[in-house]
């Protein structure tokens, strides 16, 4: 059984979602090179080659279940002390991996 509330949420549509629809609507009529779209956080530009080099170092050096699995609910711990580290570094901040929680962008509470 689906929990109806967090279905509800994933059918409704916002108004990121109507801007992107829009834009979507928009280049077939101007094209789409002529669209900026930054309504769901689209990139506008190519990313690096080194970004690209790295996905495909990762994809041939990396145990698929490690790379396609999922971390901890917290985050992957090696991930948030390399965090914890910068924090304090840039920061000055005592700041350890344990204290911090890495999450998706979602929706505030209700």
């Amino acid at each position: 059984m689906l929990n109806q509330e967090s279905l509800a949420l994933g059918q409704a549509r916002s108004v990121i979602r109507e801007l992107f629809e829009y834009g979507n609507q928009r280049a077939k009529v101007v094209g789409r090179e002529n669209i900026f779209d930054f309504s769901i956080g689209n990139p506008s530009v190519a990313p690096p080659p080194q970004v690209a080099e790295e996905i495909a170092r990762l994809l041939r050096e990396t145990d698929p279940c490690l790379l396609h699995g999922y971390t901890s609910a917290a985050g992957d711990p090696e991930v948030r002390e390399r965090l914890a580290a910068s924090l304090s570094r840039r920061f000055g901040a005592d700041c350890r991996g344990e204290e911090l929680s890495i999450s998706p962008a979602g929706p505030p509470p209700a």
